[in-house]
C-alpha cells in the first residue's frame, strides 16, 4: 500500500521510516523504542523569505506582503467555532507552532492521545478560516508583536546586523513583518498564499515516539483524505523568487542607542551561499568552530573577562540556507570598542596559525559523542528530520558528516571569516 523507505543510524539506535502518499505528502516516522511522550508535526516549506511566487490558482506571479508567512500561521489556529489551541487543550494536549525564514511548522507533544492530536493537527492544517473581520483583530495583535520585537535592544543589534550584510534578500526583514507591511495583508492574499504553500506537495509530517509504524501512515492519510474528496492536490513544484543578492556587504557598521545600561554588539560575516550536504557540514564546522575559539574554556573569552571586557557570555552562531548563509557573533560589554578591537584582532590571529590537531580532535570527539548522548531527545530527533527536508538530503547525514570533518574544514571556514564580509551592530546606551 505504501512505498516506506527505512533510514537506519546504527550509531543513535534509531531508525527512521519515509514515505510518500498519493497526494504528495512526505512523511517521516522517527521510531523511538521505550518513550511514552510522541510528537506530531505539520510543515510548509514556507517561511518569511519567501514573498514572491507564481500563484498555483491561478498560475500569475505575485508578491505579497512580508511578514505573511507568520499572519498566516497565526491565523491557522483561528477557527469558526473554536480556537484550535482551546481544542488541544481541551483534550489534555500542548500544542504551539513556529515560523521561521523558511519554514513554517505545527506541532504537538502528547503521552496518551495520540490519535486525537493527529487528528486535530489535520483539522487545524486543513480548515482555513480567514474573514475581513479576524485578519483586521490580527493585524493589530501582530502590530503589538512587532512593537515588542522593535523595543527589545537584542532583538534590533540582531535584526541591525542582517541589515548591514544584505542588501535585498528578505532574511534583513523581521520574520513578523513591519507595521505598514501587515496593514496589506487580506483574507484573499492570506488564502493565495494557503493554497499555494499549504499544498500536500510542499508540507511534510513528521512523528517522533514509539509507534506502530504502519499504523501511524494510515492514520495520516485517513485523516488527511476527509479533506480532499473535491480537489485533486497540485504536485507540480511551486515557483518562487528571489531577488539576486551582491556578494558585498550592504554598511560597516549600524549604530543606535536605545533605554539599556550595558552595550550590545554583533560582529556579522556574509559568506558564500551552499546547497544540500554543504549547509549542514558548514553548520557542523560552526559548531566546532564555536567550541574551540569562542566558548568559556578558551583563552582568549578568560582573558577578556579577567579583564573586565567581555560579561559572562560570547555567542558565535551560523545560520545558513540555500538563500543565505552568515555567521553572527555576539555579546554585551560595558568596554564595547576595546571588546571590538580585540575581537578583531583575535579573529585575524586564529585564522593565521594552524589549528591545533589535538584541541580539534578532543572538540570534534565531544561532538560525536554528544549526538549519542542527546538521542533521546525528541526534539532533537525532529529538528534533524526537518533540517533534512529543507536541505533535501537523508535524515542522517549529519551523523556521517561530522566524522568525515577534518582540521582543514575548520581552517576553510576561518578564512571566511574576513574583514571585506564583515559588519558590525552596536546599541549603546541613551
Amino acid at each position: 500500500m505504501y512505498k516506506v523507505e527505512t533510514q537506519i543510524c546504527d550509531m543513535l539506535d534509531e531508525n527512521t521510516y519515509v514515505t510518500k502518499l498519493d497526494n504528495g505528502l512526505n512523511v517521516y516516522i522517527c521510531k523511538k523504542k521505550g518513550f511514552k511522550k510522541k510528537i506530531g508535526m505539520f510543515g510548509t516549506k514556507y517561511g518569511s523569505v519567501t514573498n514572491d511566487f507564481v500563484d498555483i490558482k491561478t498560475n500569475t506571479r505575485i508578491k505579497v506582503p512580508d511578514g505573511i508567512a507568520h499572519f498566516l500561521e497565526h491565523k491557522l489556529f483561528e477557527k469558526e467555532e473554536q480556537n484550535a489551541l482551546d481544542m488541544f487543550s481541551n483534550i489534555g494536549v500542548s500544542s504551539n507552532a513556529y515560523t521561521s525564514f523558511d519554514q513554517t511548522v505545527y506541532y504537538f507533544e502528547t503521552s496518551n492521545k495520540f490519535k486525537e492530536s493527529i487528528e486535530l493537527l489535520v483539522k487545524l492544517i486543513k480548515e482555513p478560516y480567514f474573514t475581513d473581520e479576524n485578519v483586521a483583530k490580527e493585524q493589530g495583535i501582530i502590530g503589538q508583536e512587532i512593537m515588542m520585537y522593535d523595543d527589545d535592544p537584542s532583538s534590533v543589534v540582531y535584526m541591525n546586523a542582517l541589515k548591514a550584510m544584505y542588501q535585498k534578500n528578505n532574511v534583513r526583514t523581521d520574520i513578523a513583518g513591519t507595521i505598514d507591511s501587515i496593514s496589506h495583508i487580506t483574507k484573499e492574499l492570506l488564502y493565495t498564499c494557503y493554497n499555494t504553500f499549504y499544498n500536500p506537495s510542499n508540507m511534510f509530517f513528521i512523528v517522533v515516539g514509539d509507534v506502530d509504524v504502519d499504523d501511524t501512515i494510515k492514520l495520516i492519510d485517513k485523516n488527511i483524505k476527509k479533506y480532499e474528496t473535491k480537489n485533486k492536490p497540485h504536485l507540480e513544484e511551486i515557483k518562487k523568487f528571489y531577488e539576486e543578492e551582491d556578494k558585498n556587504i550592504c554598511k560597516k557598521e549600524i549604530v543606535e542607542k536605545m533605554d539599556i545600561f550595558m552595550p550590545l554588539i554583533c560582529i556579522g560575516y556574509k559568506l558564500d551561499i551552499v546547497k544540500k550536504e554543504e549547509i549542514v557540514k558548514r553548520a557542523l564546522v560552526a559548531d566546532i568552530v564555536s567550541d574551540m575559539y569562542f566558548s568559556k574554556i578558551t583563552e582568549f573569552f578568560k582573558d577578556e573577562y579577567d579583564k573586565g571586557v567581555l560579561s559572562d557570555s560570547l555567542s558565535f552562531m551560523y545560520e545558513g540556507t540555500d538563500t543565505f548563509s552568515h555567521v553572527i557573533i555576539s555579546t554585551e560589554s560595558t568596554k564595547i570598542n576595546e571588546l571590538q578591537k580585540d575581537l578583531f584582532e583575535y579573529i585575524d590571529k586564529i585564522k593565521n596559525i594552524d589549528v591545533d590537531e589535538e584541541l580539534f580532535g578532543i572538540v570534534k570527539n565531544n561532538k560525536i559523542g554528544s549526538l549519542v548522548s542527546v538521542s533521546d531527545n525528541l526534539n532533537v530527533s525532529y529538528r534533524r528530520i526537518i533540517d533534512s527536508i529543507l536541505c533535501g538530503i537523508d535524515v542522517y547525514s549529519d551523523v556521517n558528516l561530522i566524522k568525515s570533518i577534518t582540521k582543514d574544514d575548520v581552517k576553510e571556514f576561518l578564512n571566511l571569516l574576513s574583514e571585506e564580509n564583515r559588519v558590525v551592530s552596536i546599541i549603546n546606551p541613551k
